[in-house]
């Protein structure tokens, strides 16, 4: 296992997309941003896509 390897395995990956997020897994979650209830962890890319989508007229 490699520095990168054991490196991720200390932070959530997003629910979604997968990739490591900003916050390491010993973090409170009531301490996080774009943490979703039943759901789990996003990243800031994937909370953009799902949450702060264009409003259409």
């Amino acid at each position: 296992m490699d520095k990168q390897d054991k490196q991720d395995k200390q932070y959530d990956c997003c629910v979604v997309c997968g990739k490591p997020t900003e916050y390491r897994k010993d973090v409170p979650i009531d301490k996080r941003e774009r943490y979703i209830e039943g759901a789990g962890q996003l990243c800031r890319e994937c909370f953009r896509k799902l949450y702060m989508s264009k409003n259409v007229d």
